[in-house]
Parts: C-alpha cells; sequence; structure tokens
C-alpha cells in the first residue's frame, strides 16, 4: 500500500541504517556470512550478509572482526540482511602485532558475552568504543584496559572483578556468564 501524502510503499519501518562493531563473523554456504554486531540502538545482535565472501564483494573487506561499520539491514522474518556496509573505522592497526591481535580478540570476545539483544546507553557504549580504540592503538596499559573493562563490567550491574581471585578479566567474565572463553588470556595479572 503506498502512503499518498509521502509516497513512500510502506517499507520505511523494513529497513535500517546505523553504525555497529562488527564483534564476530561466521562463513555459511559458499558466499554469505552470518555477523555478530554491537550497536548503541540494538545492543546485540545477528544478521546475514548475503554474498559478503564473494570475489567481487565490496562489503567483503569490511565484514571483519573489530571493524565499526555503518550498515544498512532489512528485516525478515528470521535475522535481518545486511545489504550495505560503509567502513568507518578499521582495526588494521591492531594486526599488525600478534600481541594487538589476541588483545581485540579477547576484547571482542568479552563483548559478545556481556551484551544482549537491548539498547546500550551512549556513555556506555562510547566505554565500549574508547576501549577498543585503545587496543587498536596500543595507546594504553593492560592495567588502564583492565580498569575500563572493570567500570563496564559495573555498568552492566555486576560486581566488580576481583583480579586477584580471579586471575583475569576473561576468568571473570567466563564465570559471570558460565560460558567458557575461546580467546589467549592477555589480561592476566603476573
Amino acid at each position: 500500500m503506498i502512503d499518498l501524502i509521502t509516497g513512500n510503499s510502506g517499507m520505511r519501518n523494513k529497513s535500517y541504517t546505523l553504525p555497529a562493531l562488527i564483534i564476530k563473523r561466521k562463513n555459511v554456504g559458499e558466499t554469505d556470512r552470518i555477523v555478530t554486531l554491537l550497536a548503541q540502538e540494538k545492543g546485540k545482535f545477528v544478521a546475514v550478509a548475503k554474498g559478503v565472501r564473494k570475489l567481487n564483494s565490496s562489503k567483503r573487506a569490511f565484514m571483519e572482526p573489530g571493524n565499526i561499520v555503518k550498515a544498512h539491514f532489512i528485516k525478515t522474518k528470521s535475522l535481518p540482511l545486511l545489504i550495505q556496509a560503509k567502513l568507518i573505522h578499521d582495526s588494521s592497526r591492531a594486526k599488525t602485532k600478534l600481541a594487538r591481535i589476541r588483545q581485540l580478540t579477547q576484547i571482542l570476545e568479552i563483548y559478545d558475552k556481556l551484551f544482549v539483544e537491548q539498547e546500550i546507553e551512549k556513555d556506555l557504549f562510547e566505554l565500549i568504543l574508547e576501549i577498543r580504540l585503545n587496543v587498536i592503538n596500543h595507546n594504553a596499559s593492560t592495567m588502564n584496559i583492565q580498569k575500563k573493562l572493570n567500570r563496564l563490567i559495573l555498568a552492566l550491574g555486576f560486581p566488580p572483578a576481583d583480579l586477584h581471585k580471579h586471575g583475569s578479566i576473561l576468568e571473570y567474565v567466563s564465570q559471570l556468564t558460565e560460558r567458557s572463553m575461546k580467546s589467549f588470556d592477555f589480561l592476566q595479572i603476573k
């Protein structure tokens, strides 16, 4: 049905665009990928990026964990389809050293375990992006990153991490979520 005033065909609620941090990805089929994203407006959510693994796909390089993209989605009965993406900030600087790759992987896994599909407060989302940027640019000590992660954990309503009891933020988040972590443990106190 066409809206006579605006000329729209009622599709305005079936698509949306928002900036999001790519947390993880999983290849499905020959050319598709399931992408887990974190956005201020939606929290953590999963979308299907059809054809993203084709050699001529314009979205191929953007759909990497740690990147921030402005993505356009179409709602479907199951998972939303990610049909367009524009790179806002890439994480390639973190991929120059193995230690930074480990750090970024762990931070993204912590985000994946802690967040659900629910809107995130603006200051909390800015803290999420700040921690990510500190890891990518390597402009903060491990202790500083631990403090920021602890602030994030507190803001989500969890008790503060006792690093002497748990040994690391990773171990603490694993205990909180009752799901084991897979990434390397770089935030451990030595």
